[in-house]
């Protein structure tokens, strides 16, 4: 048996990398290891069947539990799960058909050209006398009285490099300080000097990172990355599980998140030539467990009811105490969270809103966990809906994230035809959350469906239907050397539960505002699955509430967006804090009649 073995990777794209492990190991533990985004919600168990692979060379003999994951024409192309094959010798991994990583956070980023009207940063020529043989005076005296007793708060870095230039018989000093809302200095130093933060936005599935010029509030580089959090469950509740059943998963999650923020942040810095000498602040938007996991704090609050965690409140660290990329006095702000599972995201997104605050407006972000805000008559209302995996493709047979090759629309010509829209490929290798709506509203007009979601007689006759262990199912489309895009009954079911845990939510609180559907005047869906959908497809699954479609406007990342705004203005973050006080967070679960509309928006 060789010493080492080399995996090589290929990518959808047909890129290509490779490593070396040793002989014996999981596939599927291998890839985690050194940072492979491998598909999959089971951290690894064996349970979710969804880390698909083709593999070329010799793995460990498939069992009797991986084939029941896998559909017969999977088996016949060599298709594999990762977690089930252990590897022996060198292989090729084909990873066709998961999710290996998506820029979708940087297009649905909407960058402005500049995001304030006066500068938070502010540079400014100053001027102190040489240091006096006979009556010296402290350089920071001196600095002081230049600055008119404002704040200087310098690194010990800094004061070095002022005293070097600080010698005896020195005439007049000229220097730069850069100076944070008129009242505090933190640079000072003989050369103008570049001052950048970073808005962080940190998902569940995804992080995105815009480096932002604090002094004219330009966004001068984005990146995105996947959550590497991944490998150990694809929603929130797997991931707390995780911490609490091993006794170092609290670090080792956390640990893991900080790696795969400080890549991207090292990725803006490079991109932009800069050092993290010139990042001076971080704003960050996240869910409340994702914030729990960045500072290190037990998340086991949210896994029982109340669902409530440790903190809270907005919070102000220090960068490196965290373990980010930072250099002398960098600092973190964290928006402030409304409560249970509607955190940090959502105020950051109600930032970005401009509104009369007498208007009835609802904001929407959908994910895994879907955040809804109701605004009426200037009192707030918020709740978070469990939807699950359904709208990012998760647990849907032919389900993926939205990319190169992944079918986001779909529509039918007037002879009830399917058809597909497939960017930046010829051939599909899935179909995204948004256009799994859209096949949903157009078998439903088409009769193909019925409001139960049960595949009638009529689908039966006019397209291609097969049996499958999910029940009856749609075959969609070919793909190039795997199996056909399908959809079954269980695919619809994962659907169902999806959109009535999201209208339910929204029910509820438009019940709780005393507030009919045709009072809203505009609906905000954010998010990634929020930017394609449809929203008269969304309508008429029932997924949201009847109202004119125009009213539904898609707002992209608006976490990211807000956290550039707390970023760069004070204003924004007080703004943030009166949000916070003015949200009213209502439980689901205890609300009277929770499962009676739950049960009632199955339907379609």
């Amino acid at each position: 048996m060789p010493d080492k073995v080399r995996i090589r990777l290929v990518y959808p794209d047909g890129t290509d990398d490779e490593y070396w492990t040793f002989p014996g190991v999981n596939l599927w533990r291998s890839m985690a290891a050194h940072g492979i985004d491998v598909a999959g919600s089971c951290s690894g168990m064996g349970t979710c069947g969804r880390c698909k692979v083709r593999i070329e060379g010799r793995v460990s003999e498939q069992s009797d539990n991986e084939r029941g994951y896998l559909l017969a024409e999977e088996i016949k192309s060599g298709e594999r799960l990762a977690c089930y094959c252990n590897v022996d010798e060198s292989i090729t991994v084909y990873l066709d058909y998961g999710d290996f990583g998506s820029d979708a956070k940087d297009k649905l980023f909407k960058e402005r050209h500049q995001y304030q009207s006066s500068p938070r940063v502010n540079l400014r020529k100053i001027y102190i006398p040489g240091l006096d043989k006979d009556s010296p005076i402290p350089i920071q005296r001196r600095l002081k009285q230049a600055l008119n007793g404002k704040q200087i708060r310098l690194s010990s870095k800094n004061w070095n490099e002022l005293s070097s230039l600080d010698r005896v018989g020195r005439p007049t000093l000229e220097l730069w300080a850069l100076e944070w809302e008129q009242r505090t200095v933190k640079h000072i130093g003989r050369e103008k000097k570049s001052a950048y933060g970073i808005a962080l936005d940190i998902g569940s599935t995804s992080l995105f990172a815009a480096l932002v010029d604090l002094q004219d509030g330009k966004v001068a580089a984005m990146a995105s990355g996947t959550n590497m959090q991944r490998v150990y469950g694809a929603d929130v509740i797997s991931r707390i599980s995780y911490c609490l059943e091993n006794p170092d998963g609290l670090g080792k999650m956390r640990q893991v998140l900080l790696n795969s923020i400080n890549t991207i942040v090292e990725e803006l810095l490079q991109e932009a030539a800069l050092s993290s000498s010139d990042l001076y602040e971080y704003a960050v938007a996240a869910n409340p467990v994702m914030l729990h996991f960045l500072l290190g704090i037990n998340p086991s609050g949210f896994a029982v009811a109340p669902y409530s965690g440790v903190v809270i409140d907005e919070l102000d660290l220090g960068a490196a105490e965290l373990g980010l990329i930072a250099d002398g006095d960098t600092r973190v702000y964290i928006l402030p969270q409304a409560g249970g599972f509607v955190g940090a995201d959502t105020i950051a997104g109600l930032l970005t809103l401009e509104v009369k605050p007498s208007a009835a407006w609802m904001f929407i972000d959908i994910g895994t966990n879907g955040e809804i805000v109701l605004c009426h008559r200037g009192r707030l209302w918020a709740a978070s809906a469990a939807a699950g995996p359904a709208f990012e493709g998760g647990g849907i047979s032919s389900g993926a994230r939205a990319g190169t090759g992944v079918v986001d629309r779909v529509d039918a010509d007037d002879e009830g035809r399917l058809h597909f829209h497939i960017p930046g490929a010829q051939v599909a290798r899935g179909i995204c959350g948004s256009a799994v709506i859209d096949l949903m509203a157009v078998l439903l007009k088409l009769g193909y469906t019925d409001e139960k979601g049960i595949i009638t007689p009529e689908a039966v006759d006019r397209l291609q239907i097969r049996e499958s262990e999910r029940g009856l199912e749609i075959v969609l489309l070919k793909t190039e050397s795997g199996p056909p895009l399908v959809l079954n009954q269980e695919d619809i079911r994962q659907l169902q539960l999806a959109k009535a845990a999201l209208r339910t939510a929204i029910d509820i609180l438009m019940e709780k505002a005393g507030l009919d559907c045709r009072q809203l005047e505009k609906v905000y869906i954010a998010g990634a699955f929020g930017n394609y959908i449809n929203p008269e497809n969304a309508i008429l699954v029932k997924m949201l509430p009847p109202v004119e479609p125009s009213k539904i406007i898609n707002i992209g990342n608006t976490a990211a967006q807000g956290a550039v705004l707390a970023l760069l203005s004070d204003a924004k973050r007080r703004e943030a804090r009166i949000l916070q006080g003015k949200i009213e967070c209502i439980e689901l679960a205890h609300h009277p009649g929770f499962q009676e509309k739950f049960l009632h928006n199955l339907n379609f």
